[in-house]
């Protein structure tokens, strides 16, 4: 479970949209791991010494809020550099709409600071927004996916239904399908009219009246894990991580592979600029030198991209 600490960070922000408490459990897992996947499409390096054992906390302010306020202060400051950060609240805006006054509300830190003067701002998006909302989306669906993969996993175990006139017929039944789970390759089933019996009607066969459990319509789980691992991906894509996108049987164009890897580029490249532009100005103003940069994709796990037969294909991963 996320610690209070991170709990009152999301509840102050009201993502999820609901209390965390109020969520299912599937909910809470795939959002946990979701945001533990996050943390590692961004790299960050320069960060002052004293900041590593609360990194985990700084990328849940960044992810959670969207920015934070970077300031010097004596008392809670990284011994080496005084610096120190916190989430905020923004307010007072300039000419052009850009906030000039962060709020810091911390229950051992109060105070009204001055962009450019007394802190620097670190923000994720131009907006200034974070990214739980992607979180809450992708877990949101693959939460609902766990449930109809149980609800599937529970109807695949009804896989004989047939009738039964009598107590007795009843246990005929029983005992053949005893034998049959058994491994007796021959069952005989004797179904005989009583023959002092007034009138001597036919009887049905009791697995005329019968359902089976047709896997090949009603197993539907494999292809609910197919939709999740889909889900899983498009979230990959859209935070920056390598996806796996070959069967073994699908080859991929050169060029759509590339389109595809921009696409996945596209958001984390705007995080990146976004970050180190604010960097820039607080290096600049504390004279440090931090950074950051997206994920490094390891190619142990592709082929050499060589094509297939000259046709223009890459060989699947």
């Amino acid at each position: 479970m996320l610690d209070e600490r991170q709990l009152n960070i999301l509840e102050s922000i009201n993502v999820p949209n609901t209390y965390w408490n109020k969520k299912s459990q599937k909910y809470q897992y795939w959002f946990r791991s979701l945001l533990q996947k996050l943390d590692s499409a961004l790299v960050f390096s320069g960060l002052p010494k004293d900041w590593t054992k609360y990194q985990d906390f700084f990328q849940l302010v960044l992810w959670a809020r969207g920015y934070l306020a970077i300031f010097e202060s004596e008392r809670f400051g990284d011994k080496e550099t005084k610096l120190a950060f916190q989430p905020c609240t923004l307010a007072g805006y300039d000419f052009y709409y850009q906030p000039t006054t962060a709020l810091i509300s911390n229950p051992k830190y109060q105070k009204e600071l001055t962009i450019g003067k007394d802190c620097e701002i670190l923000k994720l998006c131009p907006d200034f927004n974070g990214l739980l909302d992607i979180i809450d989306r992708t877990a949101t669906q693959l939460a609902e996916i766990d449930k109809s993969v149980i609800v599937g996993l529970i109807n695949a175990r009804t896989a004989l239904v047939v009738t039964a006139d009598s107590m007795a017929e009843s246990e005929k039944i029983k005992k053949v399908y005893d034998k049959i789970q058994a491994g007796e390759p021959l069952v005989v089933w004797k179904d005989k009219a009583d023959p002092f019996d007034s009138e001597v009607m036919p009887r049905k066969n009791p697995f005329d009246d019968a359902f089976l459990n047709d896997y090949t319509k009603t197993y539907i789980v494999t292809n609910l894990l197919s939709d999740a691992q889909t889900i899983i991906d498009q979230f990959y894509m859209e935070i920056g991580l390598p996806v796996r996108t070959y069967d073994g049987k699908a080859h991929m164009l050169n060029a759509e592979a590339d389109m595809q890897d921009l696409q996945a580029q596209a958001r984390i490249s705007c995080w990146v600029n976004t970050l180190n532009e604010c960097f820039d100005v607080i290096n600049e103003h504390y004279g440090t030198e931090m950074e950051v940069k997206p994920y490094e994709r390891s190619t142990d796990f592709m082929d050499d991209g060589a094509d297939v037969e000259g046709d223009g294909r890459q060989k699947p991963y």
